[in-house]
């Protein structure tokens, strides 16, 4: 099987790292705190628009090449490869968020052992942008965070799988808590 593979919040632990990023930050603009539980990262502080927006700005190239690899993620996607699947990474880090995307990703892909047959990159805010490249790449599995893209995905008859995140909840589509679980899915699907 082909299986298209993101990486912010299923091979890496982006969301752990940009909210410690955040509260770092935090204690050195007001020392507030997180006062909304349950909004998403970047609305989870006191901070106005625009003090968030330039934080964000400004150490987004950092955080992303200092993430660290899921739990597992590393072995299973190994295992995925050894069972005879091909393994696109598929990200949304072509969005203008980043100085030289391709570069940083596959240092940071290769820092960390992480195999991949092809490397494809899309603007992670254009809605159609990953089915689009899943289409074009004969993608039969997408693994992602968001939602939209999930459903995207779906809409064009992929098979996808949604990583489990506080931010996508609200959700009918077929939901993995951990890379285990991703590759018992994968397995099944396989056998049968």
């Amino acid at each position: 099987m082909r299986i298209g593979i993101d990486i912010d919040n299923v091979i890496s632990n982006f969301d752990e790292e940009l909210l410690s990023s955040y509260l770092k930050h935090d204690k050195e603009l007001r020392n507030n705190g997180i006062i909304d539980k349950k909004a998403y990262v970047r609305k989870m502080f006191d901070w106005s628009e625009e003090e968030e927006r330039t934080f964000y700005n400004n150490n987004i190239e950092n955080i992303a090449r200092n993430l660290k690899v899921k739990e597992y993620a590393r072995e299973y996607i190994d295992k995925l490869r050894s069972d005879g699947h091909y393994i696109c990474i598929i990200t949304g880090r072509a969005n203008g968020e980043y100085k030289e995307p391709y570069k940083m990703t596959k240092e940071w892909l290769d820092k960390n052992n992480i195999y991949y047959d092809k490397l494809v990159f899309t603007n992670a805010y254009d809605s159609h942008g990953k089915a689009k490249e899943c289409l074009k790449n004969n993608i039969d599995i997408m693994i992602d965070d968001s939602k939209r893209i999930c459903e995207d995905c779906v809409t064009n008859n992929i098979i996808t799988l949604l990583m489990d995140t506080p931010y996508n909840k609200n959700s009918n589509l077929t939901r993995v808590h951990n890379w285990e679980k991703i590759y018992e899915f994968i397995s099944k699907i396989r056998k049968n």
